[in-house]
């Protein structure tokens, strides 16, 4: 059993939004800028192309854009551009209009809980933005008009909780889902926001003009239902997909209040969970595909799994089977699906190979993370370039993933005002932080104003060396980072405990020696 209580929508936030490892931000303190370069974040959680060379990028620390395919970023101030507070949680483009969400962590008396952090839309390309205040009800709005009747409502008061997860944009309205404030739409750009009645949990069904008894209620049963918490939306045309932690939702729009409701769940059909994190629309061939990450919720015999439906929802099939995946991207035919042990591939949706981990040989930078959150193919510049994002930062391909050119956000080294070198993360978790290969990394950020020979060596507080890198050449000035995995020279790890890293630049005859400290903590 594996019940949809705050600790599972916890650890599924800290999962999506990056809390947990990879964050290191490096703003830059101007009072009268509206952005700053670089990412916000390096845990990526969403890619999105808009227009002929916007990409968008969503990490635990906000949002990033790029106007020129992706080349390079600029991140946005919250309260400078009224972008919404924290991470971003969702975002959603339709031509020139963007939606995004943001989610933060609030200290309650019950301790730190996730918190809507608002919306933000912008009509033009993200040039000016409209804040949204995160959706809540007053304590006596108890019943709300649809489908021809007076519906009772569970009142939410507060955006504790109250996290939106995932956005769609239709012709006619903004739709949202969130944990507590479950799905509502907006037709006046979020200045007010309509309640959207889901079936019950002990229902499958929700027909127009079907007498309502229940009431809409996320909180946990008896009292209320999982499926009025939500998670993943989709809407096109007269069409909704719903994930909910009860479920898949399907809704063919019947009416301006009237939406017919079938809902998928794994003891009615051949979906693997309830828990349904993500949705995605594949096209291809004149065929529609619905792809979900589907996760084991409350009920025996459920298990984490990819779902799909090639029929509308008449018949499902899992693949992927036992695999955390996270979002999905497609080209044409082809399937990437992102998950926890990497970036999938499929051209037939049913056999897959994982991409190997990512290398960038020209900047000798990698990706310490088999977690890839986030994939997109952008096809705008006239080749096919796939897109990752991870908990580690972002990465892209022309050829495959022969080849990748990885970006990554780090304060600078050696220059003015900065250390010579630094440690990050710092304290580093062998265990926990850029876990790839069993291994966790920890990276050594030094800049070169000319081409040097480089080595690193880590002593530890007794000031013994316990572990040394090879004499690196780089033949060119820049920033560069050398990377330890925790481990000494005989393969242990090491011991909790304070180290020093020590850096030797030669030059010739000359060498120049940095020292900084690290703490290790398992």
């Amino acid at each position: 059993m594996k019940p949809i209580n705050r600790l599972s929508l916890v650890l599924f936030t800290l999962v999506i939004s990056g809390w947990s490892q990879g964050r290191f931000l490096a703003k830059l303190n101007l009072d009268n800028a509206e952005t700053y370069p670089g990412l916000p974040s390096n845990a990526v959680t969403r890619i999105v192309a808009q227009g002929d060379s916007l990409l968008w990028v969503a990490t635990g620390g906000g949002l990033s854009k790029s106007s020129d395919f992706g080349r390079t970023f600029v991140s946005f101030y919250p309260n400078k551009d009224n972008l919404p507070r924290g991470g971003i949680s969702a975002i959603e483009v339709r031509d020139s209009i963007i939606w995004v969400a943001g989610v933060f962590d609030s200290s309650t008396v019950v301790g730190s809980l996730q918190t809507g952090g608002g919306l933000a839309y912008s009509k033009d390309y993200g040039k000016n933005w409209t804040y949204v205040p995160q959706p809540v009800d007053s304590a006596n709005a108890r019943y709300q008009p649809w489908d021809g009747q007076n519906v009772e409502c569970l009142p939410v008061v507060t955006p504790v909780n109250n996290t939106t997860w995932d956005i769609a944009l239709t012709d006619d309205y903004v739709y949202i889902v969130s944990w507590a404030g479950g799905l509502r739409r907006s037709a006046d750009w979020g200045q007010t926001w309509q309640r959207i009645p889901l079936p019950p949990d002990s229902d499958d069904r929700l027909e127009c003009g079907e007498p309502i008894t229940f009431m809409i209620n996320p909180r946990d049963p008896p009292n209320g239902n999982h499926n009025h918490k939500g998670f993943s939306l989709l809407a096109y045309g007269d069409t909704l997909w719903v994930g909910t932690a009860n479920g898949i939702n399907l809704g063919i729009i019947e009416g301006n209040d009237c939406i017919r409701w079938r809902k998928y769940i794994a003891q009615n059909s051949a979906i693997s969970g309830n828990f349904v994190v993500a949705l995605a629309r594949q096209l291809y061939q004149g065929r529609e595909t619905i792809w979900a990450v589907t996760l084991p919720a409350e009920s025996a015999g459920e298990y984490q799994a990819v779902s799909k439906t090639n029929d509308g929802g008449l018949t499902w099939s899992t693949t992927l089977i036992n695999e955390r995946a996270y979002n999905f991207a497609f080209d044409d035919s082809v399937v990437y699906v992102a998950s926890e042990h990497g970036l999938y591939k499929s051209l037939d949706g049913e056999n897959w190979a994982v991409y190997r981990p990512v290398v960038d040989n020209a900047k000798r930078e990698g990706i310490y993370t088999h977690q890839v959150y986030a994939a997109a193919v952008d096809r705008r510049e006239g080749q096919v370039y796939l897109w990752m994002g991870t908990a580690d930062g972002i990465a892209k391909t022309a050829d495959d993933g022969v080849n990748w050119s990885v970006m990554r956000q780090a304060l600078p080294a050696g220059k003015k005002g900065q250390p010579e070198i630094y440690a990050y993360p710092n304290p580093f978790s062998p265990t926990h932080h850029n876990i790839l290969n069993g291994d966790g990394h920890v990276r050594v950020r030094f800049h070169l104003n000319s081409g040097a020979t480089v080595k690193l060596e880590i002593f530890n507080f007794a000031m013994e060396r316990v572990w040394v890198s090879p004499w690196e050449v780089y033949s060119d000035a820049g920033d560069y980072n050398l990377v330890w995995n925790g481990r000494a020279t005989d393969g242990r790890q090491v011991a909790n405990g304070t180290y020093f890293c020590k850096l030797t630049q030669r030059r010739g005859t000359k060498d120049n020696e940095y020292w900084n400290k690290l703490i290790v903590i398992k």
